[in-house]
């Protein structure tokens, strides 16, 4: 766990965030795949125990565990996916688009990959959403890369059970409790590789 010493919780966030994501990107690439077949077994657990059919997911990107061989195969099984697209202008929005097989897929100004020509579809339809993050806390506070794009979309969500927010991480990406901010939008648990977890607010 990484711990914050020394700073207060918001002063030390960009810290925070540089910190786990050289942790993250300096896994080897044999322990890297090992976690990340963990945690694509035990997303896969998740989602069968969850009956979910429709889930909104992310593309790997800069050391996130990488999600997409479970995504395919329940794609493949029927499952309803999408991909988010962010807004082209500043203001830090994005939707939820349909990502099937043959979807084609483009890179965005930040090199994540983005459905192109594809159906939009409300976050609120579907029974899962599963979020990246750069670290999280017992409480469910996520840290993310910064700019909201996930706090903004799920406003209005808030205080809803569905889609059920998963986050993805490994653990060593598990953080000494954060301040939480009053736009932040908490997860309801949390994938690693060694299972899924609730979390207590």
């Amino acid at each position: 766990m990484y711990r914050n010493t020394g700073q207060s919780p918001n002063d030390s966030k960009p810290e925070l965030r540089r910190q786990l994501r050289l942790s993250r990107n300096n896994l080897s690439t044999r322990t890297r795949t090992h976690l990340d077949t963990e945690i694509q077994r035990q997303l896969l657990q998740l989602v069968i125990e969850q009956k979910a059919r429709s889930i909104a997911c992310y593309w790997p990107f800069n050391g996130e565990p990488d999600i997409m061989p479970v995504c395919r195969q329940l794609m493949a099984n029927g499952c309803e996916f999408a991909l988010p697209v962010v807004s082209g202008k500043d203001d830090h929005l994005m939707n939820f688009y349909s990502w099937r097989q043959k979807t084609n897929l483009i890179k965005n100004r930040y090199g994540i990959c983005e459905p192109e020509k594809s159906t939009l579809l409300p976050i609120s339809d579907f029974d899962m959403l599963i979020i990246p993050l750069v670290g999280y806390d017992r409480c469910g506070n996520r840290l993310g890369m910064g700019a909201g794009y996930y706090d903004r979309h799920l406003e209005l969500l808030r205080n809803s059970d569905t889609p059920l927010r998963v986050g993805i991480a490994y653990s060593l990406q598990e953080i000494d409790p954060i301040e939480k901010n009053s736009w932040d939008i908490p997860l309801h648990g949390i994938v690693n590789e060694h299972g899924w977890f609730t979390f207590v607010g």
